[in-house]
């Protein structure tokens, strides 16, 4: 199987080859290392999620959407800056959770009064659904990259990472119109019909941006592998936890919406 280089990774959070580069004399990252720090910074954006659940049912009517706007632009900043300083993600990557946390957090709990309001009900709630789904996808990728069914050639990353920036770029679109007002059809629960086939159509807009998120894993699987190898610096175990945290938030945002979307077009 063909080799790729740290340049060839559609993830612009890989491409400090520079930074990952061995240093001599210095205690070098690992693979359980990488796994520890995504589990601290796990644990830090589901204290913050819980914390935007407990915060929502007490904020005024319109508010949680505003609320997570504005979280979501932080955690788009932070990410930039992490990615601008990679060996500044020991502090970025901790604020970066518990931000990311509270913007999933509070968009949970204004998706359950959404369906509340439509007399929709999710066993068990949205956010223990989406978890799961989430937990479920990273298994299953792990399972696939472990055993070498899936791995990240060249054409893989071109392909994943086109979709992505595409994906993106509606993201960067609709969010500056969503604060004026303007919606866009399909890209979010709240902006696709319930039924018929717009909810159909909004549906398999989700499960495909899933499938997209769900496959960047196996992108970062593998170049962290492959830094890891390298002898990159035990610092550096933060940044890998961090852009690992960034898909998993993502794999989660589109499994809430797609749990959302499925109970109200049950219903």
């Amino acid at each position: 199987m063909r080799r790729f280089s740290l340049n060839e990774s559609t993830n612009p959070a890989l491409k400090h080859q520079e930074l990952f580069a061995p240093v001599s004399g210095t205690e070098t990252a690992s693979i359980q290392g990488v796994v520890n720090k995504t589990a601290m910074l796990t644990v830090i954006a589901i204290i913050g999620g819980m914390i935007g659940v407990a915060i929502t049912p007490k904020l005024p009517q319109g508010a949680g959407i505003a609320i997570s706007i504005v979280t979501a632009i932080v955690t788009l900043g932070l990410y930039f800056a992490a990615i601008a300083r990679p060996m500044m993600a020991v502090v970025l990557a901790p604020i970066y959770a518990i931000v990311e946390g509270c913007f999933l957090g509070i968009l949970t709990g204004v998706i359950d009064k959404w369906l509340a309001l439509n007399e929709t009900t999710v066993a068990g709630g949205v956010a223990l659904q989406a978890f799961i789904i989430t937990i479920a996808i990273l298994a299953a990728m792990l399972i696939l990259y472990s055993l070498r069914i899936i791995q990240p050639t060249k054409k893989f990353q071109a392909v994943v990472g086109t979709c992505t920036m595409g994906i993106f770029l509606v993201y960067l679109i609709s969010l500056p119109l969503m604060l004026f007002g303007v919606e866009v059809p399909f890209i979010s629960v709240f902006t696709t019909p319930t039924s018929g086939s717009g909810m159909l159509i909004g549906i398999g807009v989700n499960l495909f941006i899933l499938l997209i998120a769900s496959l960047m894993l196996i992108i970062d699987f593998g170049i962290i592998e492959r830094l890891v190898k390298n002898g990159s610096p035990k610092r550096m175990e933060w940044f890998c936890g961090f852009i690992l945290l960034v898909t998993l938030a993502w794999i989660y945002f589109q499994a809430m919406q797609l749990v959302a979307r499925l109970a109200s077009s049950r219903n």
